[in-house]
């Protein structure tokens, strides 16, 4: 999944960033509160999520957390260039006076995109 099978790949498709911010872990909450009834848990590392499709039917925002847990939330960006999938991964936490590493204007952007753009509803669990 991560580029690690490929030969030709030296390198990762994976931007990790975390991102410590009050306003965009409210966001996040807020979106997370809103489609509640859509969290679905996977299978494979038990976390629960939602998953946001885009314009493109290989563009998807991901929304998870761990189990039960309720002070931090991957957010996650995938999409395909050529032959590659990309992915961006936020690690949204409320702040604790630390220092992130993540554009956070972005993060809040797309965030309250998913909040008030119909087009980004929940999809239904995949075949």
């Amino acid at each position: 999944m991560l580029g690690l099978g490929r030969a030709r790949s030296d390198n990762l498709p994976v931007l990790v960033s975390v991102l410590q911010d009050r306003e965009t872990f409210r966001l996040t909450g807020k979106l997370w509160d809103l489609n509640s009834r859509n969290v679905r848990v996977s299978e494979a590392n038990h976390k629960e999520f939602l998953r946001f499709g885009l314009m493109e039917a290989k563009e998807a925002v991901w929304l998870e957390r761990d189990q039960g847990r309720t002070d931090a939330f991957e957010l996650i960006l995938t999409w395909v260039e050529g032959d590659i999938r990309y992915f961006d991964v936020y690690a949204v936490v409320p702040g604790s006076g630390g220092v992130g590493s993540g554009d956070t204007a972005y993060a809040k952007q797309l965030l309250e995109a998913l909040l008030t753009t119909p087009a980004t509803l929940p999809v239904d669990k995949p075949k």
